[in-house]
Formats: structure tokens, C-alpha cells, sequence
């Protein structure tokens, strides 16, 4: 039985969505404002688009590699990871409501060894994508003045 298990972060950010979508498509310079990353490397294309593969380097992790499968302008980008028995999906999703600008960052782990991997690294990944959402929020609206 294929299983999925997920960790997930929002948060309200004062800041317009372009302005956030453009801060998360310059992957290059995420580690300028998260310290859960090391370094980002685009491997086959020079620009941030569907098909670009992204080699990511994160403290206590091993680099892995991310194919962008999905981006809609302003509103969200999705990436795939794929190894011998696990996918990881994650999706970095803006959404403009009344009350203000959500961010809305989701990991999933599926495949036959999504259980034994997500219980090794969901409490490092969590302590990551908080880094990264609260550093977002920052960077964002320091751009927003």
C-alpha cells in the first residue's frame, strides 16, 4: 500500500504576490535569506521554468535534485524529486485573500519508502520549511517598502 505523508507551513505575508513569487523563482539567492539552504544550482537551463532541474544543498542533508514540473505566475511553483522508492512533491503557493497575502509551502512523501524516510527527516524538514517561510516573510516585505 503506497502511503502519503505531508508537512506543510502558511503564513500571512504583507506583501504584494508578484513580489513574493519573485523571490521564490530566484532560487540562486534563497540562501540570502534562509539559512536551510546551502547553495541552489540550476543543472540543465539557465532560467527558473518548467523542466528546469535544480540541484538544492541543505545542511545535514544529502543534495538533491528537483525537476520543476508546474508554474503559474504570481501564484505557485511546483517540483518534483524522485529516488528508488520515494517521490517528493513540494509546492510553494500564494494566495491573495482579503485579509492579506498567504504562503503556503507543502512537502509530500509518497512511495514504498515514503513512511521510513518521512520519520528520519519530517522534524528536520519542518525546522527548514519554517526557516524558509519565516525568511520569506522577511525578505518579502523589507521588498515591499
Amino acid at each position: 500500500m503506497n502511503h502519503k505523508y505531508c508537512v506543510s507551513k502558511t503564513i500571512i505575508v504583507n506583501a504584494r504576490a508578484e513580489i513574493i513569487f519573485k523571490i521564490l523563482i530566484d532560487v540562486r539567492n534563497w540562501n540570502l535569506w534562509t539559512k536551510s539552504i546551502k547553495r541552489i544550482e540550476l543543472l540543465n537551463k539557465s532560467n527558473f521554468e518548467t523542466g528546469t532541474k535544480i540541484k538544492i544543498v541543505q545542511p545535514k542533508l544529502l543534495p538533491i535534485t528537483w525537476e520543476v514540473t508546474e508554474i503559474e505566475k504570481d501564484r505557485s511553483f511546483t517540483w518534483v524529486s524522485n529516488s528508488i522508492g520515494l517521490k517528493m512533491t513540494a509546492r510553494h503557493a500564494i494566495v491573495q485573500k482579503e485579509e492579506g497575502t498567504f504562503v503556503e509551502l507543502v512537502t509530500i512523501y509518497e512511495g514504498i519508502l515514503s513512511g521510513l524516510i518521512y520519520k528520519m527527516t519530517s522534524a528536520l524538514t519542518n525546522e527548514y520549511m519554517t526557516m524558509e517561510i519565516n525568511g520569506l516573510k522577511e525578505e518579502a516585505e523589507k521588498e515591499n517598502i
